[in-house]
Order: C-alpha cells, then sequence, then structure tokens
C-alpha cells in the first residue's frame, strides 16, 4: 500500500460522518478479518503487444489518488483493505498473470471480495486464473460467467495480449468441458473486425452493441442481464473504460468514438449488481475489475474520476 496515494481532506470537526476513503482504507496483513480487498495489477505489457497507446501501469495509482477523496458512507463496519499492486516486469507478461492469479485465490480463500484495478485489460486472465482455482474447489465453476463492458470483445487469437483475455478463458474453460458464459455490454460494431464477430459467435458469446445501450433500450438491456446473471452461481465483473464515450474517457489505449452514456453504464452497473445479489447473502459476485486507465492520456484526470465512481458503486453495498 502507498500511503501516499491515499491522502485528502480531513473534516475534524465532523468526526465518523465527514470521513473520507484515505482515512478507512487500510493494509491488508496476515489474518484479516474479510472484507473488500482493492488490489492494482500495473501492467500495460498487454497494450503494447496488442498495438495500442501504453500508460496503463500507472492505472492502479492514479486510481487510488482519485479514490482517496470520495465520501465514505459505510454502516456495516465492513475492513476495506489494499493489497497492493502486482507489477509487470521485464516484458514477462504471463509470469506476472500468474501472480496475480495466485494473489486473487489467496483473497478468496480467506474470504475478501477482490476489487482490481489495471492496467490493460490483460488484467482478466490474470484474474480468472485465481477465480477458476477458487471455484473449482467449492464446486461453482461449472455455473460461472463473466460480464463484461467493453467496445471490444477482447477474443483476438494468439499470444497473450490485452485483446486476448476471454478467448484464453474460452479455452481454459473448454479444455475442462465446461461452458463459457461471457456477456459483453458496448460492443462497438466499427470497432470489431468480422472475423471477432465470427470468433464471439463460434465461443456462444452473448453481446449488446454501444447503439443498443440508451435509455430507449433499457427494458431490453435488462432483461439481457436478467437472463444471463440468473443461472449463474458465480460471476467475474470487468469493467474496460473505453467502453464509454472518449469525452467522459479520454484516459484509455483506445478511446471511443460513441461508447456508452456514463449515466446509463452505472444504472445498468448497478441493476446488474442487484440481479446478482450484491451485498447480501449468497451473491454471486466473486470479482470485480476496472482495466485500461492511463494516467498519462487522461485529459483532467476525467477516465480517473469515473473509474473511481465506478468503485465507489460497487464497493459502497458492502461497507
Amino acid at each position: 500500500m502507498a500511503s501516499e496515494d491515499w491522502q485528502g481532506r480531513v473534516d475534524v470537526a465532523d468526526g465518523e460522518s465527514g470521513r473520507r476513503w484515505h482515512q478507512v482504507v487500510q493494509p491488508l496483513g496476515s489474518g484479516a478479518l474479510a472484507g473488500v480487498a482493492l488490489a492494482g495489477f500495473a501492467s500495460d505489457e498487454g497494450v503494447s503487444r496488442n498495438q495500442g497507446r501504453a500508460g496503463a501501469s500507472e492505472g492502479p495509482r492514479a486510481l487510488r489518488r482519485a479514490l482517496a477523496p470520495l465520501a465514505y458512507h459505510g454502516t456495516r463496519g465492513t475492513p476495506l483493505y489494499d493489497a497492493g499492486d502486482i507489477a509487470c516486469r521485464n516484458h514477462d507478461l504471463e509470469g506476472a498473470q500468474t501472480e496475480l492469479g495466485a494473489q486473487i485465490e489467496s483473497l478468496l480463500a480467506q474470504g475478501h471480495l477482490p476489487v482490481l484495478f489495471g492496467g490493460g485489460h490483460e488484467i482478466a486472465w490474470g484474474s480468472f486464473q485465481g477465480v477458476s482455482a477458487a471455484l473449482a474447489r467449492d464446486g461453482r465453476l461449472p455455473r460461472f460467467g463473466v460480464v463484461n463492458f467493453d467496445a471490444h470483445f477482447d477474443l483476438r487469437r494468439g499470444p497473450a495480449t490485452s485483446g486476448t483475455p476471454f478467448l484464453q478463458i474460452h479455452d481454459s474453460l473448454a479444455a475442462r468441458s465446461l461452458p463459457f458464459r461471457y456477456l459483453c455490454l458496448g460492443i462497438s460494431w466499427a470497432s470489431n473486425t468480422e472475423a471477432l464477430f465470427n470468433t464471439a459467435r463460434e465461443c456462444g458469446a452473448r453481446w449488446l452493441l454501444d447503439e443498443e445501450l440508451v435509455w430507449a433500450h433499457w427494458e431490453a438491456a435488462c432483461h439481457a442481464i436478467d437472463a444471463f446473471v440468473d443461472p449463474l452461481e458465480a460471476l467475474q465483473l470487468s469493467i474496460c473504460l473505453d467502453a464509454f464515450p472518449a469525452a467522459s474517457a479520454p484516459g484509455v489505449s483506445a478511446p471511443a468514438a460513441r461508447g456508452i452514456a456514463p449515466d446509463f453504464a452505472l444504472s445498468l452497473l448497478r441493476y446488474l449488481l442487484d440481479r446478482a445479489g450484491h451485498g447480501k447473502p449468497g451473491s454471486k459476485l466473486v470479482l470485480a475489475e476496472v482495466a485500461e486507465l492511463a494516467p498519462s492520456l487522461d485529459t483532467d484526470g476525467r477516465t480517473a474520476r469515473l473509474a473511481a465512481r465506478i468503485v465507489h458503486d460497487i464497493v459502497s453495498p458492502l461497507l
């Protein structure tokens, strides 16, 4: 945990009711009570391999700084921890993903909900390695699924990049004769080739286009989430910040010309979490991650602030 990232205003006169995130987050130590574990994946190796704009390796720190001054409204007393960062060193993406997977498996075994900060979207393959190991032990892996807010399928073939994680997840499950359940929200028709749409069809993926995720189609989007989430026992939530318009999220590898309007996306996120039973006993959500924040490309910190609001909305129902 980098304490310099968790700093901000302190309203002494307001006491406990004036707290902000930086006053509540604590380092994760051994034997800690189950809580929410924030963890970073400081990597843009996958983005570089995918011929994208680099900078996401600094995303975890920028997201912590954006979260630090947010108001804390917790009433349950659930601990909020910082579990530190896994860094990709010497271009060893595969090694970093394996290390992340081991960390996630350990966090889940201790009863924590991991909420991850990227880093490129290669984070999803690393996190899945830990999720799948944990779910294989408790028997939920056969009814596992991924919901991904993203302009891209990230089902590319070839060596590991930020564009391959969900095909890697597909292949890993197929090798165990398990189904691949994948719903991608915000797909851009203009940003995915016909080959990628064909791969999505072959994998049995489901998706909604960015042009479908508007208020006029709210009920249809909710029905798609219902149909996907209801049969699941475990859910991995992945959010790529390039799902949002460039005006709201300029600090990403591939800014979106259209994207999903933040008000619609955040409302749909809340609906998804509610449908998954988030914050209640038996919640299906086992991990959430926010990917592709590149602060060096982020005009006025817009993307970091949006990412912080997303994390806030995911974590707050538990606090």
